[in-house]
């Protein structure tokens, strides 16, 4: 291991024991922040599918979730609940770009430079949004994000179809939920991919089962390089 990818080790894993202790000191108190904007088609089906299928599963876990959704899903309102210690995930559906999640509006919530490394320090991270995995992800892990997970290519999604690709791109949250390392929550959400891209076939939608093998292989994750962060991050 050179000296560069060593200290990136050493960081990588400083940052998931203080986040693990930070996680005992609270205790139970854990809250998930959600930031989903609902301003056009794709993002208003999105919005309804995770207030419907996502964000009641975590709750369930025992997670308060915060919500900065909607009219709410503004860099202004979104910075302070981010900065909280309480908060343990991060995430959100949206429109990105290779360097910026985007709120309502496209309001830029995160840009590379343009956020504190105390909003994403000691947290794991998860945007379903076109590009962010390839610069703001790799951003937010050098800035002390414990794992990120998203997707470094736009992200078009069929709307006659779209649950699929939203219950994939939502087991992510879910496994994550349900107290597995960022390894796990990889090969868990790769299985779910796997087995909705066989059901979309046996359907006859080989054009969409397509497309999602397509965001299966474009899905970013530690597992797949270091730069997004440490396997072993968990959020429980």
């Amino acid at each position: 291991m050179n000296e560069l990818a060593k200290e990136h080790y050493d960081l990588l894993h400083n940052n998931a024991i203080s986040g693990k202790k930070r996680r005992t000191e609270l205790g139970h108190n854990l809250k998930i922040l959600a930031i989903d904007s609902n301003h056009d088609q794709v993002t208003q089906a999105c919005w309804d599918y995770r207030n419907k299928h996502v964000y009641p599963y975590l709750e369930s876990k025992g997670f308060e979730v915060v919500r900065c959704q909607g009219k709410s899903a503004r860099r202004v309102y979104v910075q302070g609940e981010a900065c909280r210690d309480d908060i343990v995930y991060i995430t959100g559906a949206g429109h990105g770009l290779y360097t910026t999640y985007m709120g309502q509006h496209y309001d830029p919530i995160f840009d590379i430079g343009n956020y504190q490394p105390e909003e994403t320090n000691g947290k794991v991270v998860h945007f379903f949004a076109c590009q962010t995995a390839a610069e703001l992800g790799t951003d937010f892990v050098n800035n002390g994000c414990l794992a990120y997970f998203g997707y470094d290519v736009d992200v078009i999604v069929p709307m006659h179809i779209s649950d699929a690709f939203f219950d994939c791109d939502s087991e992510i949250d879910r496994a994550f939920a349900d107290g597995l390392t960022a390894e796990e929550v990889y090969d868990r959400v790769i299985a779910h991919y796997n087995q909705k891209i066989r059901e979309l076939e046996d359907g006859g939608h080989d054009d969409a089962a397509a497309a999602l093998g397509y965001y299966r292989d474009h899905l970013c994750a530690p597992s797949v390089n270091a730069k997004w962060g440490d396997k072993k991050a968990r959020i429980v």
